[in-house]
C-alpha cells in the first residue's frame, strides 16, 4: 500500500508543479513536508487548518487557509513577512492544494478503457453526454501512406452506467456497449501518464 500512496502523492505533486511552474524544489519540499506530516485538516468546505512547524520557520501553532472567490488566503499573510508570502504563495497553501489533489485522486470513479490498434483513421463517439472521454494516441509506425496507431480511450463517470460507443478503426466500423466499473481516480491518472 505504501507504493500506491507514493504514486498518488507523486501525481498530486505533479499537479502542484504544473499549477506553479516557477516554484523551486525547496518550495515543493516544504509543502510536501507539511502535507506528509499530516498537518492539514479540513475545517469546512473551503477552510483548512495547517499545523505550524518551527523547523519550517513557523511562529504560530496553526494557520488557517481559506478559499474565497477562487483565491487562497492564509493567516500567515497577517504576520511579519505576510506581504511577501501573499505575493509568492505560502507553503501552507501549497500543502492544502496537495491535500485537496491527493483527496481527489483517492475518490472512486466509474471507468472503462477501450484500446484499438488501427491502420489509418480512428474515431470513437460515446453516446452519453454525462461521461468524460480521455484520448491518448500513440503512433506505431512512420509510414505516411499507411499509418498505424494505438488509440486508448478512457471513459469515466461519477456514477455507474452502461454506455453505447460507436467507433471507426481503419476499415472496421461498429457499435459496442460498455459498462463502467468502479475504480479509484488515481488509476485513471496512472493509465493516461
Amino acid at each position: 500500500m505504501v507504493r500506491v500512496e507514493r504514486d498518488i502523492e507523486g501525481l498530486a505533486v505533479e499537479r502542484l508543479r504544473a499549477r506553479f511552474p516557477g516554484k523551486g524544489n525547496s518550495w515543493i519540499k516544504r509543502a510536501l513536508r507539511r502535507f506528509e506530516g499530516g498537518s492539514v485538516r479540513q475545517l469546512g468546505e473551503d477552510a483548512w487548518v495547517v499545523s505550524g512547524d518551527p523547523r519550517l520557520g513557523d511562529r504560530y501553532p496553526s494557520y488557517v487557509v481559506r478559499l474565497r472567490d477562487g483565491r487562497y488566503h492564509c493567516t500567515c499573510f497577517e504576520t511579519s513577512w505576510g506581504l511577501r508570502r501573499s505575493a509568492e504563495v505560502c507553503t501552507h497553501i501549497a500543502a492544502v492544494i496537495l491535500h485537496r489533489e491527493y483527496s481527489k485522486l483517492m475518490q472512486p470513479v466509474y471507468a472503462a478503457v477501450m484500446t484499438m490498434e488501427c491502420d489509418g483513421d480512428h474515431h470513437v463517439e460515446v453516446l452519453d453526454r454525462e461521461v468524460r472521454v480521455i484520448r491518448q494516441v500513440r503512433v506505431l509506425n512512420n509510414d505516411l501512406l499507411k499509418p498505424r496507431y494505438r488509440v486508448t480511450y478512457v471513459i469515466t463517470s461519477e456514477k455507474p452506467k452502461t454506455v453505447m460507443v460507436r467507433y471507426a478503426c481503419g476499415d472496421e466500423i461498429g457499435e459496442q456497449e460498455i459498462t463502467l466499473g468502479k475504480t479509484m481516480r488515481y488509476i485513471i491518472e496512472l493509465i493516461m501518464r
